[in-house]
């Protein structure tokens, strides 16, 4: 085993941790939450230390209560989770389900985005089919009469836009081919993810940091800029399948659970399952497991007849080698690892050495580091046209 690939396991794990929550992941670092850090200098804790010698032996016996009873707890957690598993395994097994009904697939949305890789594409052409795609209409409406695209008239009258055509041709194909992947991406989404309420902002931090720098790594690698852009904001759905299944199942399996023990009068085990809440070390594993294959599965479930990108992220979740992926596979892959370098950085959870040795082991090609520093990787960056 390398060193490149041994830093590659511990960045990539600090990622993952991160997904869930910044003091998650900062408990991997070994960094301690500033508030933390306070209450360790305070006169408070500093009488808490004192009330430890006094009733040291007091306090010892009440940690060993509550390590058993923890450990019992626990152990009920781990038969939930093996629920959890096996069902995830038999729901993942109905390819429809996961696409339609988890996911919530729009069974239009890849003759929009084949339309959109086509040169010859226009706004006319586009527009019936467009308009097929149940949500797009108003999401699109919604965002072109946001206030930083708004248009004002002669007399400074904000300028409301009410169709799909006058939309389509306010953003132009070039930016649909980067608007549309987005909004898809967006609806798709979890909202609810309590305890861990960053997962939905990370999932999209992810999406579109990973899809501007498979974006711009294309520019440099000749190969087609919008393919890379949709492959980077498409490339987790599997992340996105497993979050949503893995908060309804727990909801289910402990209601199931807490249901049985009440009829059956189990009472220590009735109050064990009311204090289990959801995992994030469980949801990573399951995330490991399942993420990368679902989304090439998925993808390629999507029938892209001129939007190529099945092939690459197919490559990716196999873990093909960088240097014998194709050269939509290798932007992937270095999209991918470019992104989680940016996001550690952001949040101090990467020391220089280590990043060094990551970014080396995914082989960027010549000049698309610098290119990388200097482009916005956390929006879309779409400019109109005023007139």
């Amino acid at each position: 085993m390398t060193q490149a690939y041994t830093t590659k396991q511990v960045i990539d794990h600090r990622y993952n941790k991160l997904l869930t929550g910044l003091a998650e992941a900062q408990k991997v670092f070994g960094v301690e939450p500033d508030d933390l850090v306070a209450f360790k200098n305070t006169e408070q804790n500093n009488a808490r230390r004192q009330l430890l010698r006094v009733e040291k032996q007091a306090i010892r016996d009440k940690e060993l209560n509550q390590k058993s009873e923890q450990n019992y707890i626990n152990s009920i957690r781990d038969l939930v989770q093996d629920s959890i598993l096996e069902k995830m395994q038999e729901r993942l097994d109905d390819e429809d389900d996961i696409f339609f009904k988890v996911l919530g697939f729009d069974e239009n949305l890849p003759e929009l985005l084949d339309m959109l890789s086509v040169k010859a594409s226009t706004i006319s052409k586009l527009e019936p089919v467009a308009g097929e795609v149940s949500w797009l209409y108003e999401d699109l409406i919604k965002m072109v009469n946001m206030p930083k695209y708004r248009r004002t008239d002669a007399k400074g009258k904000v300028v409301a836009v009410d169709s799909l055509r006058v939309a389509l041709s306010f953003l132009g194909i070039e930016n649909l081919k980067l608007v549309v992947p987005s909004l898809a991406f967006r609806r798709w989404i979890p909202q609810i993810t309590d305890p861990y309420p960053e997962i939905k902002s990370r999932l999209w931090e992810t999406a579109i940091g990973t899809a501007m720098s498979c974006k711009a790594i294309a520019s440099i690698s000749k190969v087609d800029e919008g393919h890379a852009f949709a492959m980077g904001m498409f490339h987790d759905i599997g992340k996105i399948i497993v979050t949503r299944l893995y908060f309804r199942l727990f909801d289910e399996q402990q209601r199931e659970a807490l249901i049985e023990a009440h009829n059956e009068r189990k009472r220590e085990e009735h109050a064990a399952l009311s204090k289990i809440t959801p995992d994030s070390d469980f949801l990573i594993k399951l995330m490991d497991r399942f993420a990368a294959p679902i989304s090439a599965q998925l993808i390629a479930k999507m029938g892209f007849k001129r939007l190529f990108i099945a092939n690459a992220v197919d490559e990716y979740a196999r873990e093909v080698s960088v240097k014998k992926m194709s050269p939509m596979g290798k932007v992937l892959y270095q999209g991918i690892a470019y992104n989680r370098y940016r996001m550690l950085k952001g949040n101090k959870l990467i020391e220089m050495e280590e990043a060094k040795a990551y970014l080396m082991q995914c082989q960027l090609p010549k000049g698309a580091l610098s290119l990388l520093k200097t482009t916005d990787i956390r929006s879309l960056n779409i400019s109109v046209d005023e007139d």
